[in-house]
């Protein structure tokens, strides 16, 4: 087949770690003629050096995605796709803005569009209820326009956006950590300084979005000085920006701006658990990540992560400080528990796919996908 792998309109976030590891797994199935159209995201940490002669790179930067830079969008990929006559199109994260002639698969994972239980959404007042509920329309249509099959990475998800969307033509494909994630993963400079004697570091690996909760962290920090506890350190990947803005200043956060996905594991190792206040999520590689590192999770008891995590993770009360609190010192102070969620880990990481089962998977529906679009 010849593919066009399309990123050209992801900038940050969960959607260029799996944008990356589709794109390098692709070089195991070389049988393929790859054409990656490379976002300002994806762009950081993509190093042409490393792939074959049957992969082409396209560089592309649209700024702020609103309805100009999608009318901007659509001519100039029309002309690229033009100039490239691929069989098929992948774009991992959606919308992807763009209406080929090709056919084209498209992931999904928006949660607030299909979690309305979620403590985020109910929360809202009205009127960001009715900017969620129009951005949710006009999103709606993009995918409904643009897809010809969209890949989710949970059954439930799975289900839930066949609902949204009005289609059977979806596709179940796991997430997991990326390939970098490995015993034999490159180790890089420390990014934090010494630790005090007895610190316990919780990371918390995001970029910020409203529906995280990010702004518990600052509220946790300071209930746990409460109760005595001042060895706890949470340590955050936002920008200085979003950090100086959205959250409370306190002396137990250390803020380390964002992260290429290749440093992530040597972060990782720098830290001793993985703290995810999220309230809604289709799927995080944090949960793979914080497992295959061996770090103790604690998340939200919300179905999303259950359903993810199960036994490998902490859960406390969604947006409940005192809960959050309670759960950290459990996790701390019990090396039992600590040891349990540690194996729990072990065991849930096989219900993931590998990243190469994950493109191998891909590479599948985008055939299926050909296939049925030819037999019209």
């Amino acid at each position: 087949m010849n593919i066009v792998i399309n990123s050209a309109a992801q900038r940050f976030g969960g959607a260029i770690q799996v944008a990356l590891s589709f794109i390098y797994e692709c070089r195991k199935f070389p049988n393929h003629k790859y054409h990656v159209w490379v976002g300002p995201g994806v762009s950081k940490s993509l190093n042409k050096e490393d792939f074959q002669n049957n992969f082409t790179f396209h560089y592309f930067d649209f700024g702020i995605i609103d309805f100009r830079a999608i009318k901007h969008i659509q001519k100039v990929l029309s002309k690229a796709e033009k100039y490239i006559q691929p069989d098929i199109i992948i774009c991992t994260s959606g919308p992807s803005y763009f209406h080929s002639k090709a056919p084209q698969i498209i992931g999904f994972n928006l949660p607030l569009y299909i979690y309305p239980e979620s403590p985020f959404v109910k929360e809202l007042g009205w009127r960001k209820k009715l900017k969620l509920w129009l951005k949710k329309q006009a999103h709606i249509y993009y995918f409904k326009r643009d897809g010809d099959a969209y890949v989710v990475q949970t059954n439930d998800v799975n289900q839930r956006t066949r609902k949204l969307l009005k289609t059977d033509e979806v596709y179940t494909v796991t997430n997991n950590h990326n390939a970098y994630f490995t015993e034999q993963y490159e180790k890089y400079p420390k990014k934090l300084p010494s630790k005090k004697q007895n610190e316990f570091r919780w990371l918390t690996l995001s970029a910020y979005y409203p529906h995280k909760d990010l702004e518990i962290i600052p509220k946790v920090a300071k209930t746990l000085r409460v109760r005595g506890v001042d060895d706890v350190r949470f340590i955050l990947t936002l920008k200085p920006d979003d950090f100086k803005k959205k959250l409370d200043p306190h002396p137990d956060i250390i803020n380390i701006g964002p992260v290429n996905p290749e440093q992530c594991p040597s972060l990782y190792q720098e830290c001793d658990g993985m703290f995810l206040p999220t309230l809604a999520e289709c799927f995080s590689a944090s949960y793979p990540e914080a497992m295959v590192m061996k770090r103790p999770i604690v998340t939200t008891d919300l179905g999303f992560a259950k359903s993810i995590c199960g036994d490998a993770a902490q859960y406390y009360k969604a947006k409940d400080t005192e809960s959050a609190a309670d759960s950290i010192q459990k996790v701390i102070y019990d090396f039992e528990l600590k040891r349990d969620l540690i194996q729990e880990g072990k065991q849930a990481l096989r219900q993931f796919d590998t990243a190469e089962e994950r493109a191998k998977k891909y590479l599948e529906i985008c055939e299926l996908t050909l296939q049925k679009h030819t037999s019209k």
